[in-house]
């Protein structure tokens, strides 16, 4: 069986899943009364896996810079990431054992606690995160709680955390190995892969068989499963909007100045609360002096219509024409001279 360096790799990381589904499928047996031989064949299951991928650990940490795999530095950064947290989230226990959940001091250096989201957030996030935490823990305030004799046991975990955090970044940074270096280690990955291959085919036969008198459970274990194949690269990202964690960018340059403390308070001074304000974004706690409301302005002038165009003028009604006078009758005042009447008279 022929395997490419990211399929061995695929097969490692398969065997860590049937590993913990064959510790839950033992669970289930055992509380079955009887179903010896079941067992039996389940136990050898278990040991067959977890003996072949013993060198599993060691080995992922040594190839995890071939250049092969550097679509898979994520999931290297993933398990990083995840122990980084661990780190935080113990340094959060100790100071609340040492002081009190309710101590400021957490509150001045966790204003966010968001572990969880913490877990699956991008790298951008946990970048983002980190350096507000470091400005909060360089802050006045912080830093002289911390420095008391009753939170000695803390230090070492802070310690633990920047360690952490420094391992994790490593896992994003270029690394050129040679060839005489990449070489053994390719194939020893390679080899790896082609053993567990094997031991995942046989520990599948030995749970089904074990599995069989209890119905449906070989099928709900998720023991039938098959490496399946990369259908999309690296892990899903995080709006950095769910977490919740964002904060005021400073610049580095800028120095704060010491305050002379005059008690050993645990409480943050006044001075220290607005160096702590100022580190999360929050408002300052002086309220602002009032501003007078500005006059409403005033409404612009309605925007005039357009001028509708002139209509035509009408035409002039044709003039009617002049009726004809009618005819006037003759004047009684003279005859004609052919006139009968007036010709007998002269007569």
């Amino acid at each position: 069986m022929s395997l490419s360096t990211l399929e061995a790799y695929d097969l490692v990381r398969f065997a860590e899943a049937i590993d913990s589904r064959l510790a839950a499928a033992d669970e289930l047996l055992a509380g079955r009364p009887g179903l010896e031989r079941e067992k039996e064949w389940l136990s050898t299951a278990i040991q067959i896996v977890r003996s072949e991928r013993a060198p599993a650990p060691a080995l992922l940490e040594k190839v995890r810079d071939l250049p092969e795999l550097e679509e898979v530095r994520e999931e290297f950064a993933f398990n990083l990431q995840n122990l980084w947290v661990d780190t935080l989230e113990k340094l959060h226990a100790g100071i609340t054992f040492c002081a009190s959940s309710r101590s400021p001091v957490i509150e001045a250096l966790f204003p966010h606690l968001k572990f969880p989201q913490l877990r699956r957030a991008s790298r951008e996030v946990i970048q983002e995160f980190a350096a507000g935490y470091e400005r909060r823990l360089k802050s006045s305030y912080v830093s002289r709680i911390l420095a008391r004799d009753d939170f000695s046991f803390v230090r070492p975990v802070l310690d633990q955390v920047a360690t952490a955090y420094s391992t994790w970044q490593a896992c994003f940074a270029p690394v050129q190995l040679p060839h005489e270096q990449a070489a053994p280690l390719r194939a020893e990955l390679i080899a790896l892969g082609k053993k567990l291959d094997i031991a995942l085919r046989q520990a599948r036969c030995l749970a089904e068989a074990a599995l069989a008198p209890i119905p449906d459970a070989f099928e709900n274990s998720g023991l039938a499963a098959k490496p399946r194949k990369r259908a999309a690269r690296g892990l899903p990202f995080i709006d950095p909007a769910e977490l919740g964690v964002t904060e005021a960018s400073t610049s580095e340059g800028e120095a704060t100045e010491a305050v002379p403390l005059e008690t050993d308070s645990a409480e943050p001074s006044a001075a220290e609360l607005a160096e702590l304000a100022a580190l999360s974004g929050a408002a300052p706690s002086e309220p602002e002096p009032p501003v007078a409301p500005e006059a409403p302005p005033e409404p612009l002038p309605a925007p005039q219509a357009a001028a509708a165009p002139e209509p035509p003028p009408a035409p002039e009604p044709t003039p009617t024409p002049p009726a004809a006078e009618p005819a006037k009758a003759p004047s009684k005042r003279g005859r004609k001279k052919n006139d009968p009447k007036s010709t007998s008279e002269s007569a």
